[in-house]
């Protein structure tokens, strides 16, 4: 059966996926692989970063379920093409605090090339998080004979501090700024949007504490509007929309060259 044709449960066949590594997933420890017509991953728990409120990020989920639900996507098409993340929901349905061990990812296609849902669970099966992908096909694969896995994380990096820190955030006016540099790079060389959100998300989890609320990330959707080279210094302006004692809304626009990349709203409920 070919990439893309419905199988009786609804969910698509997968083509047989060529997975690169890249900083971002050795950062993280969330390199998928294929398991029939599912795509999973694991991230260690010593890389669910704590964000400015000593909680674990839910930022830090970004690159594994970017990971991990965008190879489903893009093995739902023919061998060899490639999708980019436009849209990331992630939910969370029981506290990251809570989560025991390792966490697992698994995804699967729902619509060819454009769709696809999964899960997050932890070392004693609980449910974590659900999350969703929406791609694109693009017609400038990377090019798999030359693509860079060099660049990845060095280990040039404290593991021993905040998702902020981490990134090398650095707060800057009313919002924050992200260096891109080689090690958050996809393989296509551009910023990877699980690096993006965890951005986004660290940025919202910030506002929210210096406006003094100690809410927990609750939820977030990204949206990818534009792709972000490297070397560049990525603007997170942070705007809060309402502002509750159990309800808080941060929406987060990362801004380059006067224009909006990438956009996020991150809502965090008692």
């Amino acid at each position: 059966m070919r990439a893309g044709v419905s199988v009786a449960d609804g969910v698509n066949a997968l083509s047989a996926i060529q997975f690169v590594l890249s900083g971002p997933t050795k950062l993280f420890g969330a390199g998928p692989w294929q398991d029939g017509d599912t795509v999973r991953g694991v991230m260690p728990a010593d890389r669910l970063f704590p964000g400015a409120d000593g909680r674990p990020a839910v930022g830090s989920l970004g690159v594994l379920v970017d990971e991990v639900v965008g190879y489903s996507i893009i093995g739902s098409l023919p061998e060899g093409a490639w999708t980019v993340s436009t849209e990331i929901w992630i939910d969370i349905v029981r506290p990251l605090a809570d989560a025991e061990g390792e966490l697992s990812a698994s995804a699967r296609s729902i619509a060819p090339g454009s769709f696809a849902t999964g899960e997050l669970i932890d070392a004693s099966g609980n449910l974590i998080a659900e999350c969703r992908e929406r791609g694109r096909e693009i017609a400038d694969p990377p090019d798999f004979a030359v693509a860079r896995t060099d660049f990845a994380f060095d280990g040039a990096v404290d593991l021993d501090q905040d998702l902020s820190g981490v990134l090398s955030l650095r707060e800057m006016g009313e919002g924050w700024v992200l260096p891109v540099v080689p090690r958050w790079e996809n393989p296509r060389g551009v910023l990877h949007g699980g690096i993006s959100l965890a951005a986004s998300e660290a940025a919202a989890t910030a506002s929210r504490v210096e406006a003094g609320s100690d809410l927990a990330t609750s939820s977030l959707h990204i949206v990818h509007t534009r792709a972000v080279p490297s070397g560049v210094d990525l603007e997170l302006r942070t705007t809060t929309r309402h502002a509750g004692r159990t309800l808080w809304v941060t929406d987060v626009d990362a801004v380059w060259n006067g224009k909006v990349c990438a956009t996020t709203r991150v809502s965090a409920q008692a």
